[in-house]
């Protein structure tokens, strides 16, 4: 339980801009195996504001989101990150009811973010500079090991449905959308042939791969912004 906690605790710190309230019973460890799972999380409806577009959120899950990271080989085996089930639905912000209480969070929030990311700009700078000063600086264990993992870092997408709904134009609403069946990222040299690369590889190669990208468009049908949080899923 110990452990399910920090664990909790240490995802909330880098996925608890986007993600809602994570705790323990939704998280499943497997530490010598190198495994964390994340299952059945809901996005945060504030989640697009850092990116200044003008849709809201209304409904985002995730179903599972799985990280393996090989403890005894992170400089020849990959880093994995599988995420299986996203679904997100959002729609214009003018389709959305104004709440006072919520739009004051949302921007007390957003300005906290914005000071957080001053103060680690400051600290980075000021580590940079007293580094640069050294005259035997080298790259630190943890810089050359973040690259090793960068660089064996694979990446999979599966199952993803992302939907658009617009009651703006009230005689005619309409729905438009992507679904993927999935999209894997991987490591490959200058050949785009799979390898396993060594401690000694300066250049980091990437191959993806889309299968089933759709496109989607449904006019004059009944909006599912009417619908509980539940039914949409």
């Amino acid at each position: 339980m110990v452990f399910e906690h920090l664990a909790a605790i240490f995802i909330d710190k880098f996925l608890g801009n986007y993600i809602e309230d994570i705790d323990s019973h939704q998280l499943k460890l497997h530490l010598w195996a190198g495994d964390i799972i994340l299952e059945n999380v809901h996005l945060k409806t504030n989640t697009l504001n850092d990116f200044n577009v003008p849709l809201e959120i209304i409904t985002g899950y995730l179903e599972k989101l799985r990280i393996h990271i090989p403890w005894k080989h992170l400089y020849t085996h990959p880093t994995k990150i599988e995420l299986d089930g996203f679904y997100l639905l959002v729609t214009p912000k003018t389709d959305v009811n104004y709440d006072v209480e919520r739009k004051e969070k949302e921007e007390y929030e957003s300005k906290m973010k914005q000071v957080q990311k001053v103060e680690e700009f400051r600290r980075e700078r000021e580590l940079f500079e007293k580094n640069k000063q050294s005259p035997h600086h080298k790259d630190t264990f943890f810089e050359r090991l973040q690259f090793h993992i960068l660089r064996n870092l694979e990446i999979e997408i599966n199952n993803i449905h992302i939907a658009y709904d617009d009651k703006t134009t009230k005689s005619y609403p309409f729905q438009c959308g992507i679904t993927l069946n999935y999209i894997k990222l991987h490591t490959t040299n200058d050949q785009w042939e799979n390898f396993e690369p060594t401690e000694d590889s300066k250049i980091i190669y990437k191959l993806a791969q889309i299968n089933n990208l759709s496109i989607y468009w449904n006019s004059n049908i009944k909006s599912r912004l009417d619908l509980s949080k539940q039914d949409i899923i």
